[in-house]
């Protein structure tokens, strides 16, 4: 039967009530069970001490037991305002400075009293200020300390490469020098297992020490690859540029097993202008181009090694935005210098094979090779296309703000060569593992 206008209206007067009532009642139940929830999850945390990052705590004040913050050791934390560093002396917590928001800590243990460890240092930070970072690149570094010790002022920074502070210290240390300083005035020390910086109107004194005598590099092979391929995947050697990985595993397996050091580029740049010393049997890997094969193929081959590479990226070819490739890369260890940006092109007739720098106007090249450097943010090596130098490329990389520079000429290096004009040692693919120990033995 046909219902009503009027009947109808009254109906939803009755049911709208009885609808509000019953939303109320879900919601209230809902609020209860939340409740009971958060409950629960504040008795399980209570053992965990409130951030007081902004406080200088009194040693001992964090209770929390040494397993609570156990997640944090090994890895890279994130500190997300600035909080209190200490100083451990005679196993007590003393508070020695600050530790400024957004700092990178690299964690190696826990203490009484909820503390981490600051690796390599005698620092440490309450393990309620940090949390966990996404970051997980390696410090390390394979420089010699000079027999020299700085001494601290009263107050001091410690410094990463870009010049952020990671530290403040407020008292009087003493370091090993690893890097003396260049016309910008700072000393590079240890610090978390990798090179950092005090600036040096912050160094009281410099005084000479004994330390056991170490063998130093005279002269370092730099290795040259290009392109890597599996043969158990289909892939073929096309010509002496293309390594296969099963090779490639081979040859990072002699490295790391016969004493060779894989240095960086900043550790070669320092050790060219005499500003630090190289070990024995010190060696430096380069991949040209930065093809995908390197990411597929060698990068977990780096990895298992834990052997430190550089790719010279052409970065015109590539996205706008850094891939993740790319990035992935630089975290595990390969770190990333410039190719060019649009200058791995002929176009200089003539002229060795023809590579674009030999005849490019001096402005045009610098903002070519300047733009590549932001690229790859903060380049400072360059890698000559087709290995194709003369004055004028040479020049244009300089006033670029180049430090080193590689060819394609065979040879290894030393500090007395001309730093923007450096050979390497080609791996050729197929050449058997006697030939490449030869090379860089």
């Amino acid at each position: 039967m046909p219902t009503s206008r009027k009947r109808t209206k009254k109906r939803r007067k009755i049911r709208f009530p009885v609808l509000i009532l019953g939303i109320c009642l879900v919601c209230a139940l809902i609020l209860l069970i939340c409740g009971l929830i958060l409950r629960g999850c504040r008795n399980d945390d209570e053992e965990i001490p409130a951030s007081d990052s902004n406080t200088a705590s009194e040693p001992g004040r964090h209770e929390a037991a040494d397993g609570v913050f156990s997640m944090f050791v090994g890895h890279k934390v994130l500190v997300p305002e600035e909080t209190v560093l200490y100083e451990v002396t005679d196993g007590t917590a003393d508070p020695a400075g600050t530790v400024p928001a957004g700092a990178l800590l690299d964690i190696d243990g826990t203490l009484d009293g909820g503390y981490l460890t600051v690796a390599d240092s005698s620092f440490c930070i309450a393990g309620s200020a940090v949390q966990q970072s996404d970051r997980w690149f390696r410090n390390d570094t394979n420089l010699v300390p000079f027999p020299e010790d700085l001494a601290t002022a009263e107050s001091f920074v410690i410094r990463n490469e870009n010049g952020e502070a990671v530290v403040s210290v407020s008292r009087a240390m003493e370091f090993p020098v690893y890097v003396k300083p260049d016309s910008g005035g700072r000393y590079g020390i240890r610090f978390m297992n990798g090179i950092y910086y005090i600036d040096a109107a912050e160094v009281a004194g410099v005084t000479p020490v004994q330390r056991e005598a170490s063998a130093l590099a005279k002269e370092v092979p730099v290795l040259m690859y290009h392109f890597f391929y599996s043969e158990a995947e289909g892939g073929k050697r096309i010509d002496g540029n293309y390594v296969e990985v099963n090779e490639l595993d081979e040859q990072l397996k002699y490295i790391s097993e016969n004493g060779f050091h894989a240095c960086t580029m900043r550790e070669i740049q320092y050790w060219m202008e005499g500003r630090a010393n190289l070990p024995d049997h010190s060696i430096a890997v380069t991949i040209d181009d930065a093809d995908p094969s390197v990411h597929q193929y060698a990068m977990p081959v780096f990895v298992k090694y834990g052997i430190h590479a550089t790719n010279f990226v052409i970065c015109g070819w590539q996205p706008p935005e850094m891939p993740y490739e790319l990035w992935e890369m630089r975290e595990n260890g390969m770190e990333l210098q410039s190719h060019g940006f649009l200058v791995h092109t002929g176009g200089c007739s003539g002229m060795g094979h023809g590579g674009l720098l030999l005849c490019m106007d001096h402005t045009s090249g610098v903002e070519d090779i300047t733009r590549s450097f932001d690229y790859v943010d903060g380049g400072f090596v360059f890698c000559y296309p087709f290995g194709d130098i003369n004055d004028n490329a040479e020049s244009i990389v300089r006033d670029a703000g180049g430090k080193l520079a590689f060819t394609t000429e065979g040879g290894r290096i030393n500090p007395s060569m001309d730093p923007l004009a450096l050979p390497r040692v080609r791996v050729t693919g197929g050449n058997g593992l006697s030939a490449f120990a030869a090379s860089i033995g």
